[in-house]
């Protein structure tokens, strides 16, 4: 419970740092934004299905989505000897 609620918060935080960032001439804001993001998903199941829900109501992140998944599961195959 209380490694749950550290890794809510340092997420949260690393979130926020990432959008104060994110207009910056540098493109630093949004990879942070995405390693707090990450950590928020690993400690929240209620984010996850917010994060889910909104990618599936996008059709352009549904999509893209979709195409990363593939090629992650073609390339773990393919790692593994698994050839289709």
């Amino acid at each position: 419970m209380i490694t749950r609620t550290i890794l809510m918060a340092t997420g949260m935080i690393i979130f926020f740092i990432g959008i104060i960032l994110f207009p910056m001439p540098a493109p630093l804001g949004l990879p942070i934004m995405a390693i707090g993001l990450s950590i928020m998903l690993k400690a929240s199941n209620q984010i996850k299905r917010f994060t889910i829900r909104l990618v599936r109501k996008n059709n352009y992140s549904n999509d893209l989505w979709r195409k990363v998944r593939r090629l992650s599961k073609r390339n773990r195959n393919r790692r593994y000897g698994q050839l289709r």
